[in-house]
């Protein structure tokens, strides 16, 4: 039996590796091969190769070319997927090749790749994996880590429209759909008709000795893969800031995008807050939990808006719960529910910021209410907020599902 993993993302995105490792947990004698893309000046494999190879896991990868090394590769890569959409707007008919250029030449990758399972990890592998599924009369698989036809932050529009379609198409027919939140898999249920997906949050592993906290102030700490405004409610707390007393400090940490952080420090000088807010560099592989033990409390501050955002759950909540972080979280229900879970932390009404600074303040003139929090959030990531529970629900349901298929049950022996 072999079972063919396959993501959009490079290999710094944990929830594909994490489904290779499901897979071969949940069919320990079958060969797990994983597919990802690999920038051309990509060498972060080496960090993460050992957890494969450990789990004998084989890989194989798709280069994806970038502007300053391949230029003219780079460019026909944005032209093909730029004509990819005027094609379906103009015909209705929806290419792979239009939702990224990371996805040209997936199909024609996964069909040369025989497999009894193709196990598909973000929307721009669905529609490949389900073609290479139905080619070689293989069970398809999908997992959601968002809800992707309302992602907001500036989605084309032609794109959603598209992801719409496949999804429809396409889900009816998967033998399993997970997804990174409960709300997440009720929204799909019902977009769909489908079977209730799993839920499997995008816990990390579990860390045992975590740094001691930076102390000296109320540290608070937002991250974001990149720092910018938008919805993400990074002005939101900027402003806060402005109300805040002194013994409060902001840490932001994550890529500066590509004015190189020139707005972000132009708006921290304008609100005059050059001594209350520290920005970072983006926290180095496998180590989001550990940058985070440092600070007090963790926000979430996700603006509502997107229906994703109202659903899904960030990598960064359940890290802040590893990492020991009281957490203040805009009251959408995906963050909610995990508060609800855990008893880790302060809800707030999204984009309110008195009512985001009441929230602060409550903790800052109550330590023993932090020191609450921050315990709970740390207990609820070891007894259940883990990637290693996640793992084995993963698996499990992988062998619910396919050793119920008769033509899978003689192979998974």
């Amino acid at each position: 039996m072999r079972v063919c993993v396959v993501t959009s993302h490079d290999i710094n995105e944990p929830r594909g590796v994490r489904h290779a490792i499901a897979a071969k947990r949940a069919f320990p004698h079958s060969e797990v091969i994983f597919v990802y893309y690999r920038f051309d000046s990509d060498v972060r494999i080496q960090q993460i190769l050992p957890i494969l190879q450990i789990n004998d896991i084989k890989i194989c990868s798709l280069t994806s070319y970038t502007k300053n090394i391949s230029p003219i590769k780079w460019f026909m890569q944005k032209l093909i997927t730029r004509l990819a959409r005027l094609f379906y707007a103009a015909t209705g008919v929806v290419s792979s090749d239009l939702f990224s250029e990371h996805t040209i030449g997936l199909t024609k990758l996964l069909k040369n790749i025989p497999s009894d399972v193709f196990f598909a990890h973000n929307f721009e592998t669905l529609k490949p994996a389900a073609v290479a599924a139905q080619y070689h009369s293989a069970a398809l698989i999908f997992d959601c880590m968002e809800f992707y036809s309302g992602m907001g932050d500036g989605q084309n529009a032609t794109v959603s429209d598209a992801v719409a379609e496949i999804e429809a198409l396409y889900l009816p027919r998967c033998e399993l759909v997970i997804s990174s939140s409960r709300e997440v898999s009720a929204a799909y249920a019902e977009s769909y008709g489908i079977d209730l997906p799993l839920a499997a949050y995008n816990s990390p592993a579990i860390v045992q000795d975590l740094p001691k906290r930076k102390g000296g102030t109320l540290n608070l700490y937002w991250r974001n893969s990149v720092i910018g405004f938008g919805q993400r409610g990074l002005d939101d707390i900027l402003e806060a800031m402005t109300k805040l007393p002194t013994d409060v400090h902001l840490y932001l940490q994550g890529n500066l995008g590509h004015d190189g952080g020139v707005v972000l420090r132009q708006r921290i000088a304008e609100l005059d807050l050059v001594t209350k807010v520290s920005i970072l560099p983006p926290h180095p592989l496998g180590g989001a939990v550990k940058s985070a033990a440092l600070f007090d409390i963790g926000l979430c501050l996700e603006r509502k808006g997107p229906r994703n955002h109202d659903l899904t759950v960030s990598n960064k909540m359940l890290d802040y719960h590893m990492a020991g972080l009281a957490v203040i979280a805009s009251d959408l229900p995906g963050l909610a529910s995990v508060i609800e879970q855990s008893g880790g932390g302060l809800l707030y009404e999204p984009g309110n910021v008195e009512a985001l600074i009441s929230a602060v303040e409550s903790l800052r003139t109550n330590p023993a209410r932090l020191a609450l929090f921050q315990q709970n959030a740390r207990k609820f990531a070891l007894r259940s907020a883990n990637m290693e529970i996640e793992i084995c629900r993963v698996a499990e349901a992988l062998q619910a599902k396919l050793l119920g298929l008769r033509h899978f049950t003689d192979k998974c022996r």
